[in-house]
């Protein structure tokens, strides 16, 4: 049964819409954003019609907090409308999953209100790499200086969320979070890749640079359940939103190619929907698609609920999440490669938009945050009572 949309209590910017009505937005979107993916990809960042209209549809606010003037939904929508936009363009679903991600973490009111204290439509890029940026502290603040490399989505962010280390009193070393205009911080523009080229992930850069108290958060201590769920496996979650849209994406483009009923070459066929191979690798391919949709569908059911009731996730059921993800990304591979199978070589013509998903697939699909051998093991060691996860997201 579709829920209705409902009014949030002093919410300024409307009614909040539901889960089903921000997915039938995307789907409404996919047209415009694959006909710009080529230009997306060119210019590595997201074509500002493409941009223009997934902020306009509300996707820059999906895991915003109500009391901000967003949505306040968690990673099981944000991955269900990544899923939607990234059958129109992955590297578009992408930057809407990164932007979303850091929204539904776990920040102070103070660095919320600095964040959409313009709205709740400011977009947001970031760096979980401490060892990439150094603070001094200083009177007032800290003085930063790094390079933050894959911030995807910089080009066209507000802010920028990234860690760095300091000195701490005991002599040791201490990891901050500091949240930084981007007006503040250079782009170096180095991000040239096989795929997901238009997610604009390139390096940010800041020198000597002066972020005051009030934008610097200690991440020392012990971590609360959401905190520890959302930074580990919800950004996992996350990835494989995009890379649902990618591979069903492509599952449209083979229907599209296959409902022109063409003959199968070197074949007696008449009609490749009617070659019993083709039957055979679309019935796979679907197969495969669903696999990865269930096993994303438990692991961000399991996120969103540990995170409403507020209780922690055992290790064991951290893991089996991560394994679904991984599980998930495995599963959009074979479908890819099926759906190439079907289409031929024709599908990787640079002007066929099946070789782009198949790119940006290969390409997202290695994330860190992605590693299959290391969610198995992880996984494993879990199972038979190893406490100390080998995976650091975990």
């Amino acid at each position: 049964m579709k829920m209705t949309t409902t009014t949030a209590p002093g919410h300024e910017y409307g009614a909040v819409p539901t889960r089903e009505e921000l997915v039938e937005r995307a789907a409404a979107l996919v047209p415009l954003l694959r006909k710009h993916a080529a230009e997306t990809e060119e210019r590595r960042h997201v074509s500002e019609a493409s941009l223009a209209a997934i902020t306009e549809a509300g996707f820059a606010r999906v895991c915003v907090p109500v009391e901000c003037g967003g949505y306040g939904h968690g990673i099981g929508t944000l991955t269900a409308v990544t899923a939607e936009l990234g059958r129109g363009c992955a590297s578009s679903a992408w930057v809407v999953g990164v932007s979303g991600q850091i929204a539904v973490s776990p920040k102070s009111p103070a660095i919320n209100s600095t964040l959409y204290g313009e709205g709740p439509d400011a977009w947001l890029c970031g760096s979980l790499n401490p060892t990439a940026g150094q603070v001094e502290t200083v009177d007032g603040g800290v003085r930063l200086t790094g390079r933050w490399g894959y911030a995807s989505g910089c080009s066209h962010s507000r802010w920028a969320m990234v860690l760095a280390t300091g000195a701490a009193p005991d002599g040791g070393r201490t990891v901050h979070g500091l949240t930084v205009p981007m007006s503040d911080l250079t782009i170096d523009e180095d991000w040239w890749v096989a795929g997901m080229g238009g997610s604009g992930s390139h390096t940010l850069v800041a020198s000597d640079l002066f972020v005051p108290a009030e934008r610097v958060m200690a991440t020392t201590g012990e971590r609360s359940p959401e905190q520890t769920i959302l930074s580990g496996i919800g950004g996992s979650a996350m990835m494989a939103g995009p890379l649902l849209g990618a591979t069903h994406g492509a599952l449209d483009l083979v229907h599209e190619t296959l409902a022109a009923k063409k003959k199968v070459v070197y074949s007696r066929y008449p009609s490749a929907p009617e070659a019993v191979v083709t039957q055979l690798w679309l019935a796979e391919a679907t197969q495969y698609l669903d696999t990865a949709r269930m096993h994303t569908q438990r692991a961000t059911d399991a996120i969103d609920a540990a995170v409403a009731s507020g209780t922690a996730m055992s290790l064991v059921e951290r893991a089996r999440a991560r394994m679904d993800i991984t599980t998930a990304v495995e599963s959009c591979r074979q479908a890819m490669a099926r759906l190439l199978d079907i289409h031929g070589a024709s599908g990787f013509a640079q002007a066929n938009p099946l070789q782009r998903a198949w790119r940006d697939l290969e390409t997202a699909s290695r994330h860190g945050f992605l590693n299959t051998q290391l969610a198995r093991e992880a996984y494993g060691r879990a199972l038979v009572g190893i406490d100390e996860p080998i995976a650091m997201n975990i």
